[in-house]
């Protein structure tokens, strides 16, 4: 649902890279935004579109990658707040990453013209920027630490104490659906269901669909 602020509706007061700016500055880059809505199955975003940031306002996204055998390496998924395309602000091409809504979703984009221009005139966004988009790269390099693991278990329990320590607590939900989640981990559902049921069965978890609480 979109952030009211002071009775206002600001989509920009929803990302941290914004939300830091006094008010009257988000109403300034409130300007310069476009507003769209998208259906569940709708690709938003594509190899070779034009650079621009991609704010999801409400609803869903998931952004993956396809291998070369056409194989689909999940990156993200991305809720309210949640916004992908900064590295592409700078003229810098997509060149592989695809977006597509998973629930029905409100939009909203920032043209690299306009970023730009925001850029000037606000410098503290290139700070605050570099340091969301380090964030970014230390994710996918945790990503890529469980994809080098050969076990599918051990990449699992990895990224489930992993989700245990970020949230700081033992029971939390599964930010993505299962057959998500096991493409990020590199394996299939089907795989991805008997490591859940053996982590159940050997007492390191408790699940209930996708509420997993850690027990050792």
């Amino acid at each position: 649902m979109m952030k009211t602020t002071n009775g206002e509706h600001l989509c920009v007061s929803l990302v941290p890279l914004f939300n830091q700016l006094p008010l009257q500055d988000q109403r300034r880059i409130e300007s310069v935004v476009v507003h769209h809505r998208y259906q569940r199955g709708q690709v938003i975003l594509a190899p070779g579109d034009s650079g621009r940031l991609v704010i999801v306002e409400d609803g869903q996204v998931k952004l993956y990658q396809l291998s070369a055998e056409g194989e689909e390496q999940v990156l993200s998924v991305m809720n309210t707040g949640d916004y992908v395309g900064e590295q592409w602000l700078y003229g810098t091409e997509n060149e592989t990453t695809f977006a597509v809504v998973q629930k029905d979703a409100a939009i909203c984009t920032i043209s690299y013209e306009d970023f730009t221009n925001l850029l000037a005139d606000y410098p503290e966004l290139a700070s605050r920027l570099l340091q969301l988009t380090m964030a970014k790269v230390q994710e996918l390099t945790v990503q890529n630490q469980y994809l080098v693991m050969d076990s599918v278990e051990e990449r699992l329990w990895s990224y489930l104490t992993r989700q245990a320590e970020h949230g700081g607590q033992k029971r939390f939900t599964l930010p993505m659906k299962m057959k998500d989640l096991a493409a990020y981990l590199g394996t299939t559902p089907e795989t991805l269901s008997r490591k859940f049921r053996r982590l159940q069965a050997t007492g390191r978890i408790v699940r209930h669909r996708r509420v997993v609480t850690i027990m050792k």
